[in-house]
């Protein structure tokens, strides 16, 4: 059997649920080699899971160029198939997909095509480079669509699209049912505490006469916290503002999600939008979708959510303001949040699109179309 190589920077704990469904799908030939992480509590943990092979930390080796010590000893064997790491700044990245085509490899390039500190130069380079591969797996539809839109290299690959989401087994045991009138608390942030999620766009719409009374729950550390809570004291707005710490166990997430209205992220969003909608909390984000991660793709203005003007607090206040005066429009957003991540941008949806495109790439010069039935065959629900 071909063997399925992922290598990844590392393995954050929202990765645990998909690469674990593609494993009991794929086997033993799946594997995935990785770094250790340094993403605070999204990191932390003792163990090595079964389908993971542990590399040496990731080394700088100049201002913003990284190399993955270890990811070239990594055997490969003629038919495997190697999916890399679209990050074109590690150099390491490069060499193994040059060393995978070498060796008779198929390759497949998986990473964003275009995210919230893309500039278009480092966009052009990425599609160059994307060139080098057999195929390529965005982190969603949208961005697939995208790229077609866009690119006009001669070159025709393959093609594929997770929508990037998390495990959402857990939460839906743990989310409560929603009512906008009986929720106790407004809003809820999640994710890091630092400035370019642009908490302080948050804070002064909350001063806005508008928002007067407008409670907000944050989840998350980071090295903004500390001026963050000093700047809310100025502003009179300690009793309004609770501060929880970063956590990764979903039972205390759920205490806090379970009791909030709405879900705002006034800077670059990402999965904290696909975990928001999996609670069935309506969302609030800004509007500029080339200054957001490729998550962005799950919001449907009006539907599931609404937008405000990139960096403008006023009309943040007002998207606020307006969107929790309409209870029974919160809680058809609900629902409609809900629907989003039971449909795709969850773990289970991801693993069924990554064996799919596994499928199609061994179909493309499968010797044995019953060996490749065997290999793909779903295991699990």
């Amino acid at each position: 059997m071909p063997r399925i190589i992922v290598v990844q920077p590392s393995v954050p704990s929202y990765r645990h649920g998909y690469f674990s469904r593609v494993a009991e799908r794929l086997g033993e030939c799946f594997s995935v080699y990785a770094s250790p992480g340094n993403l605070n509590v999204l990191s932390e943990r003792d163990n090595v899971l079964e389908w993971e092979v542990l590399l040496p930390a990731m080394r700088s080796i100049a201002p913003k160029v990284l190399w993955q010590p270890g990811v070239l000893s990594i055997a490969i064997e003629k038919g495997d198939i190697v999916v890399v790491s679209g990050a074109p700044r590690c150099l390491s990245n490069i060499a193994l997909l040059l060393k995978a085509q070498m060796r008779g490899a198929t390759t497949l390039w998986w990473g964003h095509y275009w995210s919230s500190t893309s500039r278009k130069w480092s966009a052009t380079l990425r599609i160059v480079l994307m060139q080098l591969s057999d195929a390529f797996l965005f982190y969603t539809d949208q961005e697939k669509r995208e790229y077609f839109a866009a690119t006009r290299m001669r070159r025709k690959l393959p093609v594929f699209a997770l929508n990037n989401g998390i495990e959402t087994s857990e939460i839906k045991s743990l989310r409560a049912p929603y009512s906008s009138k009986r929720r106790k608390r407004d809003l809820v942030y999640i994710g890091r505490v630092v400035q370019k999620s642009n908490l302080d766009l948050l804070i002064d719409a909350l001063s806005r006469p508008n928002c007067a009374g407008v409670t907000l729950d944050i989840i998350g550390d980071g090295d903004d916290k500390a001026r963050l809570q000093a700047r809310c004291a100025e502003l009179n707005l300690d009793s309004r503002i609770t501060w929880h710490e970063g956590t990764v166990d979903e039972t205390k997430i759920a205490a806090v999600f379970n009791r909030c209205k709405l879900f705002v992220y006034p800077g670059a969003v990402g999965l904290s939008l696909i975990h928001a909608l999996a609670y069935g909390l309506p969302v609030i984000v800004h509007d500029d979708r080339w200054r957001h991660g490729p998550e962005f793709a799950a919001l449907e203005t009006g539907k599931n959510g609404h937008t405000f003007a990139n960096g403008d607090p006023v009309a943040l206040a007002k998207a606020i303001a307006d969107t929790l005066s309409a209870p029974a429009d919160l809680d058809h957003m609900s629902a409609a949040a809900i629907a989003t991540t039971d449909q795709s941008f969850n773990a289970a949806d991801m693993a069924d699109r990554f064996c799919d495109a596994i499928a199609a790439l061994l179909d493309a010069d499968a010797e044995s179309p019953s060996d490749l039935q065997a290999l793909t065959s779903t295991s699990g629900d």
